[in-house]
């Protein structure tokens, strides 16, 4: 058996959880290991809620925590995340086709703009022998977007992107440094000319108040 990380992604909220409950009974079934699973929705704003979670039993957001699912949501709705979703995470209706997302290098971004604004998905750590009992449950649902990628892969790029995050941050707080920087320098420039305007005034004054006496 593999495993993977399945993505189920919908234009109606009560698929998404429909097919959370079917994946619950067909790992009741044998047919598959269901380890994690989370129900979120991707706001207007790009931003990403949880919606449900579960996680071999427990339910609730906290089920979430410590698990490869728990990780991936926290890219995801990070600002990575929002910045992976790109100018293509508009509208539902404006979703990308499947060949668009298989052809992009990062599977991270394939994730991410598989679940669009507007969309409701359900996100799964499985074991499964084949793709039919996950790929059944999304036809009799009336079709959406199917995603299966490796965990080890997958939990590969999340370590990057944390590792991307942190260099990126790093490299903001230089560049904000830097402008700072140039912008006290040319207060400087400015307090220099206007320091030496008044101790010519100031001198002159002087000098005038001598030559009156």
């Amino acid at each position: 058996m593999q495993n993977n990380i399945v993505l189920l992604s919908f234009g109606e909220s009560s698929k998404a959880y429909q097919a959370l409950s079917e994946l619950k009974q067909a790992a009741a079934q044998n047919k598959i290991v269901l380890k994690t699973a989370a129900v979120v929705e991707r706001n207007a704003d790009g931003s990403l809620h949880i919606r449900d979670g579960y996680s071999d039993g427990a339910a609730g957001d906290a089920a979430l925590a410590g698990t490869a699912i728990g990780a991936l949501l926290g890219v995801l709705g990070g600002p990575l995340g929002v910045l992976m979703l790109g100018a293509t995470g508009g509208l539902l209706g404006s979703m990308v086709s499947l060949d668009t997302l298989v052809v992009r290098a990062s599977l991270l971004e394939q994730i991410t703009q598989g679940i669009p604004a507007g969309a409701v998905a359900v996100l799964a750590e499985v074991e499964e022998s084949d793709s039919n009992a996950v790929g059944g449950i999304v036809q009799s649902l009336g079709g959406g977007l199917v995603l299966r990628r490796p965990v080890e892969v997958v939990m590969d790029e999340i370590a990057a992107a944390s590792e991307a995050q942190e260099a990126a941050a790093k490299e903001a707080r230089r560049v904000l440094r830097e402008k700072h920087k140039a912008e006290w320098k040319e207060k400087f420039d400015n307090w220099k000319d206007e320091a030496g305007d008044k101790l010519t005034e100031l001198k002159n004054d002087i000098k005038a108040r001598f030559e009156k006496k």
